[in-house]
């Protein structure tokens, strides 16, 4: 049983009552929240993703994510997913840059048999041979025995048809230089068809580790029988003497150091846009926050600047998707713009795109009230449910460092006025400093 090394109170907004936060002296994490519902959500938070792999093993996090649920010592594939299913449970997992994480939403008389399964498929993942499926060329004939490999590669595949995801996947790439987040998520087609059960063990065994696991339980339960189930049931086996996985340097990269642009071509009607720039990393907290208001100033919805100047004064809108979004990140975050237009309009398209991220150079007073509604809503409305607030705590832990930050939120976000924000589009968002990715009609110049 995992002892514990120090619990702490901390104040997160919105909950009546503060966080309880555990660490046990193998460094694993606990976090719990008490929120009044018929539901309970169990989640664990594992600080790895793309932003640890190689041009070796890319895609394998996200092929972990898949094959956590394929059976453990105790309980065979399928099992653990059957099992809260008939219970009512919601489950689910995902990968991103800087994290993976897997969640049950269960109602909340079954929450100790969900925490138990949880706890095992964390701490015992087998990765069956005969589950992974047999390697093969992801370009000739599909094997008969379609397993988990022949799913994520037929994945990977639907996403190659995806002309948004082609563009993004286009814009990434040319931002970076070296850094891993230059890679898509789920990898190559390449590298899931012939990556080896030993080598997937092996990046389990690196970072699946009790110090880089928060596990957080969100709902109305009694504390000292969920830490001592948490206790009893997470117990990781000593790994200490594997060969570590080897990740490329993760060297922040805060600005795009030569900007450019790149041109792709598909049989598309209309044109596919990103722009997009770098910015300082979400720890950063008021830089952040600042980020999220010029995004909803510039193209978020209706009111947004884009939408006006560019859809709504046109007599002949060429626009069919126009908006802003900026994408938090531990190393540093992204912001772009993304715009579907007529092919015909293309020069057109960007130097009023262009021109927009210049004019945020200049804000006004309103706009700034408005965006500051926004994001108190948002804020607000990430409190109102067990699974909201869960991915809230594993966000600021994850990716923003620091779950005393939720806190220092409201405050900081009253702090930012019209001038720092116009020194932060400054900052970044200057035309000259993105770079941008166009998917056009072949034949198109």
């Amino acid at each position: 049983m995992a002892e514990i090394l120090k619990k702490e109170n901390i104040e997160f907004p919105y909950l009546e009552k503060p966080l309880s936060v555990y660490t046990f002296k193998n460094g694993h994490k606990a976090i719990l929240a008490y929120k009044d519902s018929p539901m309970i959500n169990i989640s664990s938070w594992v600080k790895t993703g793309s932003i640890n792999e190689n041009s070796e093993n890319n895609g394998v996090s996200h092929f972990v994510e898949h094959l956590l649920f394929k059976g453990t010592t105790k309980h065979k594939a399928g099992v653990f997913d059957r099992t809260m299913e008939q219970k009512g449970g919601i489950i689910n997992a995902a990968t991103w840059k800087d994290y993976t994480f897997y969640y049950i939403n269960i109602p909340k008389e079954h929450y100790k048999l969900a925490l138990e399964m949880h706890a095992d498929m964390m701490v015992d993942a087998l990765f069956p041979k005969d589950e992974i499926g047999c390697a093969f060329n992801p370009d000739g004939v599909a094997p008969k025995d379609k397993r988990e490999r022949y799913v994520v590669i037929e994945e990977i595949k639907m996403g190659e048809d995806n002309n948004w995801r082609r563009v993004y996947k286009n814009i990434n790439s040319i931002m970076y230089q070296s850094h891993p987040y230059k890679r898509e998520v789920i990898g190559t087609k390449q590298i899931i068809a012939n990556i080896s059960q030993e080598e997937i063990m092996r990046y389990y065994k690196t970072f699946y580790t009790p110090e880089n696991i928060t596990t957080i339980v969100v709902g109305d339960f009694v504390e000292e029988d969920v830490v001592k189930l948490i206790q009893e049931n997470f117990i990781f086996k000593d790994n200490s003497n594997i060969e570590k996985c080897k990740s490329d340097k993760q060297i922040p990269e805060l600005k795009i150091q030569n900007p450019t642009t790149v041109v792709d071509y598909a049989e598309v009607n209309t044109g596919y846009l990103m722009m997009g720039a770098l910015c300082d990393s979400a720890k950063n907290l008021k830089e952040t926050i600042a980020l999220d208001l010029l995004s909803t100033i510039l193209g978020d919805g209706k009111s947004s600047r884009l939408y006006s100047n560019l859809v709504e004064k046109q007599k002949e809108p060429y626009y069919y998707q126009l908006e802003s979004c900026h994408y938090q990140f531990r190393d540093g975050d992204n912001f772009f713009i993304e715009a579907n237009f007529d092919l015909d309009k293309k020069d057109i398209v960007i130097d009023e795109l262009k021109k927009e991220l210049d004019n945020l150079s200049t804000i006004k007073e309103d706009e700034l009230k408005k965006a500051k509604k926004r994001a108190l809503v948002n804020f607000a409305t990430d409190s109102e449910m067990v699974c909201d607030i869960a991915d809230s705590i594993g966000y600021w832990v994850t990716v923003a460092g620091d779950i005393t930050q939720a806190h220092n939120y409201l405050k900081t976000l009253d702090e930012i006025d019209c001038e720092y924000l116009q020194n932060i589009a400054k900052k970044y968002l200057k035309s000259s400093m993105v770079s941008t990715s166009l998917l056009l009609a072949k034949g198109e110049n």
